[in-house]
């Protein structure tokens, strides 16, 4: 018999579907000559025996409520969805910047600003760039 994985199924969903228990992900693994811990491909096949079946009525379970686990997350996936829920990210250290270098004078701002506004061109004394991203002051006060 076979089955065909699914996006993100691992060994261990496969053998829950199709063998009733994570026990199965050993019998799966030596008849497809794979690694427990293999990355599955979306339509791979599978191929198993009904005597690798270890719980016949938790395969009968998910066959019934149409229950087709896919546990696999790529390990930046994962990560993401910790910070989404709330998980602190971990400090990175940010290299020093040089002092001496390269800096924005706070009042060219308004002068460059003005400049901007009477559509004359500017000439930068700097390698750093202003852009303007809001065309009206409404949106850039309540940006």
């Amino acid at each position: 018999m076979q089955i065909t994985v699914n996006d993100r199924q691992t060994l261990l969903d496969i053998a829950v579907i199709a063998l009733g228990s994570a026990a199965g992900v050993f019998a799966l693994a030596q008849r497809n000559g794979i690694s427990v811990t293999a990355t599955l491909t979306d339509g791979q096949a599978i191929s198993y025996e009904l005597e690798d079946v270890v719980s016949p009525a938790v395969r009968s379970a998910y066959a019934l409520r149409h229950i087709s686990p896919a546990t696999d997350i790529d390990p930046a996936e994962y990560k993401e969805l910790l910070y989404q829920t709330g998980t602190k990210r971990p400090i990175v250290s940010r290299p020093q910047l040089d002092p001496s270098g390269d800096v924005l004078v706070v009042e060219k701002v308004d002068e460059v600003l003005d400049l901007l506004d009477k559509k004359q061109p500017v000439y930068v004394q700097s390698n750093q760039q202003l852009t303007r991203i809001f065309a009206d002051p409404f949106s850039e006060i309540f940006s």
